[in-house]
């Protein structure tokens, strides 16, 4: 009997041990997750060997060389030059555009750190290395930036004043794409976490994809798990555009359907819009050809089913076209469409207060 409650102890002992080893590593293995999501495999290979022996930070900045500096570095990165690229704190790209020229950056390499030599108020540089100004992933926990090539631990600051930047009018404006405008703005106004997972999502323009962003903002999300927060963006984002005319004249009990399989949005439109109870701060915080983004003021939580209405079509003029569930003396059938299935149609009428979105996938 003694045995067999050693036996026990020693088991649970050793799960216990086990579970605390993987939840220490998490941290590490979600970054791992994200980059390669990102197409970093490198570097998430990297921190996936690393979780192994580096000690759990609850907060962290990553550094991420491409995989093409990977290939062009004449050794394997040892652990030693990977704690180079690891701080031991989330740097927000405001904060990291924020330190002076010449500041020290302490890192999990011991006694190493790195120096800020950005010049130019457009760009960011570490180390004398060009950082893209566009953060991979941006949560209150971990911030991830790509890198060009690898940081050098041995590198030398020389204390001297920068070089003034360029005359502005020589300067070629950067180069904005919709999804960086609409990130942009979302940064600006507290929604920053939402777009750093749309940029994680949609990290190049989506040629022919039209979408609507329900964003909800930080205090409402921060939270969540990291491996939480792109289940919660296919629960804000809807495949078609829906212009803020068109989303308060929909009919109360109109449902819209998301890119969360069987997870709609309920709209109650009586004295107030509110989407599954929660309201729109921001209406059409941005609107452009193929995305639209309204602020909530909470998660979209919950799925509701409303209201039957008879089938419409879309004006030819309409940003958006969709399907309809129909009654059936057998259940309900649902509709769906690709994104191919959104387009303008010639001689097409709806009235917009009968609109009743089906999923689409």
């Amino acid at each position: 009997m003694a045995s067999t409650t050693t036996t026990t102890f020693l088991i649970l002992s050793f799960s216990l041990l086990l579970l605390l080893s993987v939840t220490a590593a998490s941290p590490l293995l979600e970054a791992a997750n994200i980059l390669s999501a990102a197409g970093y495999e490198c570097m998430a290979l990297q921190l996936e060997l690393a979780s192994q022996t580096l000690q759990s930070h609850h907060s962290l900045t990553i550094f991420a060389p491409s995989d093409a500096a990977f290939e062009h570095h004449h050794h394997h990165p040892s652990l030693h030059l990977l704690r180079y690229h690891l701080l031991p704190h989330a740097f927000s790209l405001h904060s990291l555009t924020s330190l002076p020229f010449g500041a020290s950056i302490p890192t999990l390499l011991p006694s190493h750190s790195l120096t800020v030599t950005t010049t130019n108020p457009h760009s960011i540089s570490i180390n004398n290395v060009s950082l893209n100004t566009t953060p991979i992933f941006q949560h209150p926990n971990l911030t991830i930036f790509s890198a060009h090539t690898f940081f050098n631990p041995h590198f030398h600051f020389q204390h001297q004043n920068p070089t003034p930047p360029p005359n502005p009018a020589t300067c070629p404006p950067p180069l904005k794409t919709p999804l960086s405008h609409a990130s942009h703005l979302l940064h600006s106004r507290n929604f920053s976490v939402v777009a750093a997972v749309l940029n994680l999502q949609f990290p190049a323009p989506c040629t022919g994809r039209e979408l609507t962003l329900f964003a909800p903002p930080d205090n409402a999300i921060t939270h969540l798990n990291l491996t939480e927060l792109v289940p919660l963006l296919h629960r804000h984002l809807v495949p078609c555009k829906i212009a803020w005319r068109d989303l308060a004249a929909l009919q109360d009990g109109t449902l819209i359907g998301t890119y969360e399989r069987g997870f709609a949005i309920n709209v109650t439109n009586t004295n107030t819009l509110l989407l599954n109870g929660v309201h729109v701060t921001f209406p059409e915080m941005y609107r452009g050809d193929w995305l639209v983004v309204h602020g909530v003021n909470h998660m979209l939580s919950g799925t509701h089913h409303g209201k039957r209405h008879p089938t419409h079509r879309a004006k030819k003029n309409d940003s958006y076209r969709v399907s309809v569930e129909e009654e059936q003396d057998g259940g309900d059938q649902e509709s769906s469409s690709g994104f191919e299935d959104h387009r303008h149609r010639e001689g097409e009428e709806n009235s917009p207060h009968h609109y009743h979105f089906s999923a689409f996938h």
